[in-house]
């Protein structure tokens, strides 16, 4: 794979319309051709949908392996930009890591079918700790599985972009405009060194060149290591504000984040990121040589004064023939289970476990009718001959790690169900978990009755497969010890 001065790439950006996204492809698009993914916008075919030359935006759930895998075939390069996305469902159920990993392993199942050469990702610095929180946690396990089929790989690990309507610039500043006293717990002493977003778009770009950057994980960093005190205080002078900074150590965390929320107007989901990742000093070990000697790093000063600009978006004009109208699929469900995974199971180990399970747990209400090969489930209640759900198993679309299901008819799901309507289990035996996915399934119950019904009895039948796959995980490796 030539650098960006060379030969021009096929390039695959998921998380393109981000505040790093946007940049970085304008910045790509000056010398190779750029597929932008996205979800908001229709996109059939590969259609210059805007008025800027080389990006190209392509419709994709990334939820999805299949449209995944339509998105990467036949790219050179792909970045991985994505976090903490929510899906386009009516009703999603499960955590944002949870999300984060199932689309991470949809990603790395498609480079790796497309024989993707290189595989760029911007993730979080691991901290010097023991413990770390849930979020950078999310993180390395993302990196983690989408290193395990691309040897390739790079991943840049930042703390704070600074950088136009970046979601932890536009919290500082705002923090500091609204408040003339600021109330600075514990974490605002943590450690950070805040990159540019100048700095993190050439950083990425640098990263396509095999030749000059080798396959593994650096850090991101800026001229300076600072606090998150010092990094307000900073501000309000580029503000031309005077403003008190007054410590209370005794602030817990979850105070913190509510505080900022009312203050900035953020969400409370978009700054529980953030104030959990300063829990911890979050100091840059190995760094990555991404950056030319003549050019220097973008000082803080300027940084701070480019992350006051509004972003600039791309101008994004859909095809004539498609509707300019969301995506979201009506009363469409999402749910992902996180579970223990037993050692040396298969995920169609798993599935097997799963139906077997579940019609012993009611078997005096429920009855399982499934083929020899166990390719074909129905659900039944006792006495009644229309089934509850007819799962049908779609080996050439299954692996090991993959156990793909298609609900294709039941009387709980609706006929004007998603085609794709599906149950997955796939399996991660190097992070030992599980997860158990419903994907585009529609219900057949009135939506108000589904919610206090159906719904809550899938998390709780979840809940306490997971208990199951628990149990027969500690029982083997008590008999393993």
């Amino acid at each position: 794979m030539s650098d960006t001065a060379g030969t021009s790439l096929r390039i695959v950006v998921a998380g393109a319309s981000g505040f790093i996204g946007i940049p970085l492809l304008r910045r790509l698009a000056q010398v190779h051709q750029v597929i932008a993914l996205t979800r908001s916008h229709a996109a059939d075919s590969l259609l210059p949908l805007q008025r800027e030359p080389g990006i190209f935006w392509v419709k994709c759930d990334l939820l999805s392996l299949k449209q995944t895998e339509e998105a990467l075939y036949g790219a050179d390069a792909a970045f991985f930009l994505v976090h903490s996305m929510m899906p386009a469902a009516r009703l999603t159920q499960g955590s944002y890591k949870d999300l984060d990993l199932l689309i991470a392993d949809n990603f790395s199942r498609a480079s790796e079918r497309s024989g993707v050469g290189r595989i760029v990702y911007l993730g979080g610095i691991r901290p010097d700790a023991a413990v770390i929180s849930e979020h950078l946690k999310s993180r390395l396990e993302v990196e983690s599985v989408l290193r395990s089929r691309n040897s390739n790989m790079v991943a840049l690990r930042a703390g704070l972009v600074l950088g136009a309507d970046g979601s932890s610039s536009r919290i500082l500043i705002r923090l500091v405009k609204r408040l003339p006293v600021l109330i600075c717990p514990s974490w605002t002493t943590k450690i950070s060194s805040p990159v540019a977003l100048e700095d993190t778009v050439l950083a990425l770009q640098s990263a396509l060149n095999k030749e000059s950057i080798l396959a593994g994980s650096y850090d991101l960093a800026g001229p300076e290591q600072l606090s998150y005190r010092a990094l307000m205080q900073r501000t309000a002078e580029e503000l031309n504000l005077k403003r008190l900074f007054i410590p209370v150590p005794a602030f817990s965390p979850s105070i913190s984040r509510l505080w900022v929320s009312v203050v900035t107007g953020s969400s409370r989901e978009l700054v529980a990121p953030l104030v959990q990742s300063l829990l911890h000093d979050m100091v840059p070990g190995k760094t990555a040589p991404l950056f030319p000697h003549t050019i220097e790093k973008t000082s803080l000063v300027a940084a701070l004064g480019r992350a006051e600009l509004p972003r600039v978006s791309l101008q994004i004009h859909p095809a004539r023939h498609q509707k300019q109208t969301d995506t979201v699929r009506k009363d469409t469900v999402v749910s992902i289970q996180r579970m223990r995974l037993p050692q040396n199971w298969s995920a169609r180990d798993v599935a097997h476990a799963y139906s077997k399970w579940l019609a012993g747990l009611f078997k005096n209400i429920l009855k399982l009718n499934s083929s020899q090969d166990g390719s074909h489930l129905a659900f039944h209640f006792m006495g009644m001959k229309k089934p509850l759900l007819i799962l049908e198993f779609i080996p050439a679309r299954s692996d090991d790690r993959r156990a793909l299901f298609f609900v294709t008819g039941g009387l709980l799901r609706s006929r004007d169900s998603h085609p794709l309507s599906r149950l997955e289990f796939r399996t991660f035996p190097d992070e030992g978990i599980a997860l158990a996915c419903v994907l585009d399934f529609t219900p057949a119950l009135p939506w108000f009755l589904y919610r206090i019904t159906q719904a809550q009895a899938h998390l709780f039948i979840m809940t306490l497969f997971a208990r199951y796959l628990r149990k027969i995980a500690n029982k083997n490796t008590s008999l393993k010890n």
